[in-house]
């Protein structure tokens, strides 16, 4: 039987993923004295007291007696920091960009927030023992804290700063910088900076080769993921050994629409035609309009911290015909496949019909990936969301998540006609994602299926989700 979704998947696991895995961006290291040592400098004093007494000794670093700021990194827009110590005085950091200043530091069992901007001052109380951790996750306009307990980070609070709402402008970031800031009484073990997957993941979906296959290397596939903070979202690309729940994050992908900032726009189709020899991607750009953007590139985004020069849709003037392949406000959730048989392009662009106020999957070809589409076809009514493209057994199929109010409401499109799929354990569902990544392991191909719930991480809206594992 060709047709797998005849057949049950199984649920393997489910896991939640906050703020536990990262990319390391930076760290002070403290086994060289460089308070002493005038043979290089690695982090420069920008400020100090005239009493500063400062050491270094069994691998940390001790102000013993007035206060002293000193460089740790360059700042950057969505990165986190982490300061670990024992405080009987202040200790945080400072965050400047060439027009913005701000200083969150720990004392007296408060977090303290003090723009040099706004002149805004806030004190909260943060019930932390002498010796903690804390996270300061900086993202356009505001700073979210958490401090660590048995090693979990956990939400304080958030500090928002209108001077720092640009700070993804290059040209901001690029020339700004954090410090260290350490006064009498503080002992620094640990500071680093990272970019994390933040408190939740999002529209998972596999990069790919041009014929839809996952790329598969290394024992390890790649997807792309929307990383869901307090507020707001970026783009976040991770590695899974299949059929484990071992998750790796290896890069972050941002998109740059010429105006020089660099943006998460979320939810792409990511591949390598490997007969161009070029990566592509289609990404909805819900900073622009919610409408579609799209680009090429040579460098491989799976890799580190990324941006992609991408060109907005032209948008559409006459949103009553979906059919049209232009830039429809809230157009999302693309995917992109060649079919080599008839040398086409298949895009599918999930979109709002006008008369249902609902989205479904509009289908497009052509002999260009990026434009002269013409329209094929579309889904049932319904509420579809996340689909893609899946080649089985040389049979094509779109599958993609469905409906607000069920479960697991996953619909299954090919030549005969649509079906749903069938789970043991349904969930991830709520118009989960429709994500089926056939394998090769060993002697057999394996098919699974990951998708999310749509879980409240925080009071933001699209704060979800907790991950899904299916098997067939």
């Amino acid at each position: 039987m060709n047709n797998i979704f005849c057949s049950e998947f199984k649920r393997k696991f489910s896991i939640s993923l906050y703020k536990n895995l990262k990319i390391k961006m930076g760290e002070m290291s403290f086994f060289k004295d460089f308070v002493n040592d005038t043979r290089g400098d690695p982090y420069p004093i920008i400020e100090k007291s005239n009493d500063l007494i400062e050491r270094i000794e069994r691998n940390r670093y001790t102000v013993k007696k007035g206060l002293a700021e000193r460089l740790f990194c360059q700042f950057f827009h969505y990165g986190s920091y982490e300061l670990n110590c024992y405080s009987d005085g202040e200790a945080g950091f400072c965050f400047k960009l060439p027009d913005a200043e701000a200083r969150i530091t720990v004392n007296g069992g408060q977090v303290k927030y003090c723009s040099a901007s706004t002149n805004k001052r806030i004190a909260l109380p943060c019930f932390v023992c002498s010796e903690f951790t804390m996270i300061v996750t900086c993202r356009p306009g505001a700073f979210d804290v958490y401090f660590k307990n048995n090693s979990q980070a956990e939400y304080l609070c958030t500090f928002r700063d209108e001077a720092f709402k640009d700070s993804n402008l290059y040209s901001a970031f690029s020339n700004g910088y954090v410090h260290l800031i350490a006064a009498d009484g503080v002992t620094v073990s640990a500071v680093s900076s990272y970019v994390d997957n933040g408190i939740s993941l999002a529209d998972i979906r596999p990069i790919k080769y041009e014929n839809g296959e996952a790329i598969f290397e290394g024992g390890r596939v790649y997807f792309s993921a929307s990383v869901r903070m307090q507020e707001g979202s970026f783009q976040g690309v991770f590695s899974w050994i299949p059929g484990t729940a071992v998750i790796d994050m290896t890069g972050v992908l941002f998109y740059d629409s010429g105006d020089g900032r660099w943006r998460g726009y979320l939810a792409p189709v990511i591949l390598f035609n490997r007969i161009e020899k070029k990566w592509y991607v289609w990404v909805s750009s819900f900073e622009h309009e919610h409408v579609l953007a799209y680009g090429s590139f040579d460098g491989d985004p799976r890799f580190g911290v990324n941006v992609v020069d991408v060109r907005i849709m032209d948008k559409a003037t006459d949103t009553s015909d979906i059919t049209a392949f232009l830039g429809f406000v809230g157009d999302e959730d693309p995917d992109l496949i060649y079919d080599a048989e008839s040398k086409r392009w298949l895009m599918a662009v999930c979109r709002l019909d006008p008369k249902t106020n609902n989205y479904v999957y509009v289908f497009f070809e052509s002999a260009e990936p990026f434009s002269s589409y013409k329209y094929i076809g579309r889904g049932k009514k319904g509420a579809e969301t996340g689909g893609s493209f899946v080649r089985v057994r040389g049979e094509l199929y779109f599958v993609c998540g469905n409906d607000f109010d069920a479960k697991s409401e996953y619909r299954v499109y090919s030549k005969d006609g649509m079906q749903l799929a069938r789970f043991n354990y349904p969930d991830g569902g709520f118009r989960g994602w429709g994500t089926v990544v056939p394998i090769r392991l060993g002697s057999r191909t394996r098919y699974f299926w990951l998708t999310f719930d749509r879980h409240n991480g925080s009071e933001y809206r699209w704060s979800y989700g907790n991950l899904y594992c299916f098997e067939l």
